[in-house]
């Protein structure tokens, strides 16, 4: 990738630091899911030294690198067949913008799965994917201390659906299982992209998305 990025902006050269520095921000902050979770404007301002053209670039080609988890799209067409729509809830730090504006989006858009979700909801805000149309309420909330699903409960429950109906699935312990848990879903921690062990609050485990899908069908 990073090869790629200093031929595309005219830099051959450089492409052996900004590998070097890769490195050493993924040493400081141990995983690169971490590193973009949480500090992705390093991978610019120091592995790229504020190039935001080359920024863009790497945008593009990790959208090209990344693949889709085992079984997700047999499950996301079995999970819609069966009349259950799924939201996608992020930590998304950039002001929301219109489907596409955003890297969750975006690679939704090039996998062509968007159609499968209903709401993407973020501490920026809640929008309906197929209208593009927001709810601020979500606004400053956050996964890890809980106020985004506070909120979520809240929105669910004007719609007459009650926590214990409501499942998640994800892979941090901090901000998709104990979060949740609390407050009354049931949770299935995904191991297939981070295995971080067992968490003690998760109701199941999966590796995959033929396994999720075999959660949900006894669930429902």
């Amino acid at each position: 990738m990073f090869g790629d990025i200093a031929k595309l902006r005219g830099k051959q050269e450089e492409a052996a630091r900004f590998i070097q520095r890769m490195r050493r921000l993924k040493e400081k902050y141990g995983t690169i899911s971490k590193i973009k979770e949480g500090h992705k404007d390093e991978i610019e301002s120091f592995v790229l030294d504020g190039d935001h053209e080359a920024m863009l670039i790497f945008g593009e080609k990790e959208q090209e690198l990344l693949g889709m988890a085992p079984g997700l799209l047999e499950f996301l067409k079995w999970v819609n067949e069966h009349g259950i729509r799924p939201s996608i809830v992020s930590e998304l730090k950039k002001t929301l913008g219109p489907v596409g504006s955003d890297m969750i989006t975006l690679y939704l858009n090039r996998k062509g799965i968007i159609d499968h979700f209903e709401y993407f909801i973020t501490p920026q805000g809640k929008m309906k994917l197929s209208t593009e149309e927001q709810d601020l309420r979500y606004k400053g909330t956050s996964k890890e201390n809980g106020t985004l699903y506070d909120e979520l409960v809240k929105d669910l429950g004007e719609q007459g659906i009650s926590p214990e109906e409501c499942l998640m699935i994800g892979d941090k312990w901090s901000t998709d299982i104990k979060p949740p848990k609390q407050r009354g879903w049931t949770t299935i921690q995904y191991t297939g992209h981070i295995d971080m062990g067992q968490c003690e609050e998760a109701d199941y485990y999966a590796k995959d998305f033929y396994e999720v899908q075999d959660i949900v069908a006894k669930l429902i």
